[in-house]
Formats: C-alpha cells, structure tokens, sequence
C-alpha cells in the first residue's frame, strides 16, 4: 500500500509539473503570434536543432506561400525542389487514389480486399525487401476475409502497424481503430492486382501526372540523389536515409512541399473525394474530438472540421492539418527526429485555435504519452 502511495503520489507531482510547463508553454506560444510565419520558423528551427523546415500554405482552397528555414551552421540550401521523405503522409495519397478506382468501378469500399486476390495474400515478412523471402507467410487467417477496403482506408482492419513475423489480427476486422500500416500494403496488393500496375507506376498515372506533382515518387531513384534533403537526428547529426528500391503506399513517398501541397489543394477543390474522405468517420479518441475517414485523421471543433496526418521517418518528420471550411492548410516537411516540435506552433499561427490533436498520444513522447495512452489521462 507505501509503495501504491508513493507511486500515486509521484504521479500526481509529474502532471503538476507537466501542467505547469503547459502553461509554461502557452506563454510562448502567444509570443510567438505576434511575428510573421518565417521569423517564427527559424527561431523553432534553431531551438529544435532542425536543419531543414519547409512549409506551403494554403489560403481559400489555394497555394498561397512556399517558405522554408534553417536552424543550423553553415546553413543548408533550400529550394522549392527540395525533396523529403514523407513518410506516412503517402497514406492519404495513396487513399485519393483508391477512391478515383472507386468512382472507375474498379473498387467497392465495402467489398473483402481478398476478393481482389485471387491467389490469396501472401503476407511479406520485410515488405521493403525487392526480393521474397523463405520467411513469407500465406495469410489464412479466416478473419481475413472480413477486411473490407473501408476498414483498411480508416484503420479499423485488426491488422497491426507492422507485423514481427507471420502477419495476426490483433483485433476483430471492423470494431476498433489500430493504425495500421499491414493493412494499406495488403490493400495495395489488391490495388495492384487489379489494375496490372505496380503502386509507384499507378500513382504517376492516377495522382501525380493529373496534379503536376513532378517531384513525387514512391521508390527511390538515382535522380532523386542530387535534391535529397539529408536525414538527421534530433541532435542534428547527419545519417544515412533510407533508400526505399520497392514503393510501399504506406511508408515511402518522396516529394517536395509544393507538390504536396498541389495534392491537398486538390483534395480541398474536391467536395465528392472530400466527403468520401471524411463521411462515417470511426471514433479514435473521444475526449480530443479525434476521429479517423478513409486516409486521413479527423479533428471536430464547434465550428470547422479539419483534415490531418503526419509522418515518421528515420530522420524526416512531416504533419499536414487543413480546415475543410476555410480551406485553409500548412504542410510541413522536415529533416529531424525532432521535426514534429514545430508542428503545433506553426499550425496555430496558420489555423488559429486550439487544436487538441497535438495531445494525440501518437505525437507525443514521453510521459505524456503514457498518461494518455495507458491512463487516459491527456493533458
């Protein structure tokens, strides 16, 4: 029982001092929405130990500004064909794509994905090896047919993120939000199958041609090397980035912020995809107002809903959040595993209000994420 209350005491000290430290950041937060956009990103970059930031905005639908900052010395050239990896942030494009297939009649969201395999799913135990392994596994799980491209497009597949050896469900396919990434390669799979296409070729046909997204691809090629931002650390050292030779939807674009920001354009300017994306969304956490459609995060406030996403990379960070009332947005690319530090006061200065999806539990660290995630307790 002295150690219950002792451990329950200690606890309570942490989230004062985590309170406290709220507020403590609050202040700087209103510091901070007296200076234009680019003063504030090189101050964050500078404290945060970020080599690269580029961001776009968007205003009424429109690209506005392409901006970009350094925090470090000597600094590090920055262009508008600057290329990051996006990471996660492929998720929602690759979404886009499946509901164009869609509406071609070439998909049915609530069909069985496996429907669209005829020879089943061969789970790969390394999805970004270009070569099969002896370590592979035929999925036969019988829960498998009940995975409905919705559940993988929302994250309610039961699939886990990413599976350590032979893929299993983690939950019933349709009764709960699990972020997934097993669940957007098996998707892709079919995608593949029924388009005779492999994804990095399909998606320059069906996204990145139509949008003039000429910086964008999901597998690595040489022509990539000489506009690469680097990959960092949080203590800005310099390591190797991944070079991704087998394009996975859910872990491998490349692309600059313009072209990705000509892609949430896009899907601002499009009221039948934008409902389809954001229509029966699925309940990830209740007391954030969070919710999850087909590709992208979901924020409710009492007047406006918001679109959003990020992306984690070895060495890259990325966040995207736009208004679908206003269609107002910023993206932002960076090349730290810090890059995320910046995500909510650059977003506040573009989308002001406070947006409860940077008390997430999966952007953020630490103790706080153990608060939310395990406690339910999100500060």
């Amino acid at each position: 029982m002295k150690k219950i209350n002792r451990l329950f005491t200690l606890i309570l000290s942490i989230v004062a001092v985590s309170i406290h430290m709220a507020g403590c950041a609050t202040i700087n937060k209103t510091e901070l929405t007296n200076e234009d956009l680019h003063t504030t990103q090189e101050k964050l970059a500078i404290k945060n130990n970020i080599c690269a930031v580029s961001i776009a905005i968007i205003k009424n639908r429109k690209i506005d500004t392409i901006d970009d900052a350094t925090g470090c010395q000597p600094a590090l050239s920055l262009n508008p064909d600057s290329i990051f990896q996006a990471a996660s942030l492929g998720k929602p494009v690759f979404a886009y794509a499946v509901l164009k297939l869609v509406d071609q009649g070439k998909l049915a969201l609530d069909t069985p994905v496996v429907k669209y395999l005829p020879q089943g799913y061969l789970h790969r135990s390394n999805p970004f090896e270009t070569k099969p392994s002896l370590a592979d596994d035929l999925v036969n799980d019988p829960r498998l047919r009940d995975v409905t491209v919705r559940m993988i497009l929302n994250h309610t597949s039961g699939l886990p993120n990413w599976a350590q050896g032979p893929l299993s469900f983690e939950s019933t396919p349709g009764t709960e939000w699990l972020y997934s990434g097993e669940g957007y390669v098996l998707l892709q799979r079919a995608v593949e199958v029924i388009t005779g296409e492999s994804l990095d070729q399909l998606m320059i046909t069906l996204v990145f041609t139509p949008l003039g997204m000429s910086h964008s691809e999901y597998v690595w090629s040489p022509q990539l090397e000489q506009n690469l931002v680097p990959a960092m650390t949080s203590n800005a050292i310099a390591i190797k980035p991944w070079h991704f030779k087998t394009s996975i939807a859910a872990a491998t674009l490349y692309t600059t912020v313009e072209d990705y920001a000509k892609f949430v354009a896009s899907v601002l300017n499009n009221d039948h995809l934008l409902k389809q994306f954001t229509n029966s969304p699925v309940t990830v956490e209740p007391k954030l107002n969070l919710s999850w459609g087909l590709g992208w995060g979901i924020e409710r406030s009492a007047n406006d809903l918001f679109i959003w996403h990020w992306g984690n990379n070895p060495g890259y960070r990325a966040f995207v959040m736009a208004s679908v009332q206003s269609g107002d947005g910023i993206i932002m690319f960076t090349n730290s595993d810090n890059g995320l530090a910046l995500a909510e006061p650059i977003t506040n200065k573009v989308l002001p209000g406070r947006h409860k999806v940077f008390q997430f539990y999966m952007l953020r660290d630490g103790f706080a994420y153990f608060m939310c995630e395990a406690l339910g307790f999100c500060i």
